[in-house]
């Protein structure tokens, strides 16, 4: 059983720069993937995608990527020297028609941004894909590390809900035949006249205990719950996704219960209907961060 909710960073060289990746991870009802990376590095979003979708198959995965360094080495700058030299002239004619004695600093005048270029250093982000992948496979590791802490967490404390519904289950059994036995002797007294030993109509007391287990017996309900009580044990434990299959056993189980709940007219009996309840309320909540 593996949590939904995990965090995980990783940061090293990646060609001649470092970058940094940063994965959430929370719950949420199917998958969902929001990818912030650099613009320049757009070409990377589908490889991304992919990886993301062959490791997370539920909840909803924030992946944020930043270039610590430049992944391509530095930045390149130049110097328009035509510009420049324009520029100058440009300058000193203007100094000998407005007769400046002093010399200006006409590089200040200009501003050295008009004559120098800054450019970040292009390459194929594709070729680097796999030392990114590698990286990416890092914070990944860090991200299922926790979540599999949490569903570990988790998986004890559904055993210990799930092995007190069996329990409750088990009493509910045993009160039902309880209850069924001392309607089926009212029955009887009833067909009988009320009379120890009375003659009894043999097609009357079927006729009404027919109707007594239509609506009271509560034997093939019990059996499912107890059923899908075990597959929920037996899916618990194995690999892989779980939650949804889960989730749908806990529907099953939530509607015997309260077909239970609603042919048993007895009030020890429905308590324990609205204990059980309780528990697989709790079980679903729970459900919510799974996997």
């Amino acid at each position: 059983m593996r949590s939904m909710t995990g965090y995980g960073t990783a940061e090293g060289r990646v060609g001649k720069g470092r970058l940094f990746i940063e994965i959430k991870s929370i719950n949420h009802r199917f998958s969902e993937y929001n990818i912030k990376i650099p613009p320049r590095m757009g070409v990377l979003e589908s490889h991304i995608r992919r990886y993301l979708q062959s490791v997370y198959h539920r909840g909803k995965v924030d992946v944020y990527f930043k270039e610590r360094e430049p992944l391509f080495g530095g930045v390149d700058i130049s110097i328009d020297m035509d510009l420049a030299k324009k520029y100058h002239k440009l300058i000193e004619t203007l100094r000998k028609e407005l007769r400046v004695g002093v010399k200006e600093d006409y590089l200040g005048a200009v501003g050295l941004d008009r004559i120098l270029h800054v450019k970040e250093r292009e390459g194929s982000y594709e070729r680097l894909w796999g030392q990114i992948r590698k990286l990416l496979l890092i914070a990944t590791k860090n991200v299922l590390s926790m979540k599999d802490k949490e569903g570990a967490h988790l998986m004890r404390d559904q055993e210990k809900r799930l092995a007190f519904i069996r329990g409750l289950v088990k009493r509910i059994r045993k009160q039902s035949a309880r209850v069924l036995d001392r309607h089926f002797e009212r029955v009887r007294r009833k067909v009988s006249g009320g009379q120890e030993g009375g003659a009894i109509d043999e097609q009357r007391l079927q006729q009404e205990v027919a109707f007594l287990g239509g609506r009271q017996d509560i034997a093939e309900e019990l059996t499912r719950l107890e059923s899908h009580a075990k597959q929920y044990g037996d899916i618990m434990r194995k690999k892989g996704p779980v939650g949804r299959k889960l989730d749908f056993l806990l529907q099953e189980m939530n509607r015997e219960i309260n077909t239970i709940g609603a042919k048993a007219a007895d009030a020890p009996i429905s308590q324990m209907v609205v204990d059980c309840k309780a528990e697989l309320e709790r079980l679903k909540e729970q459900i919510q961060n799974v996997e």
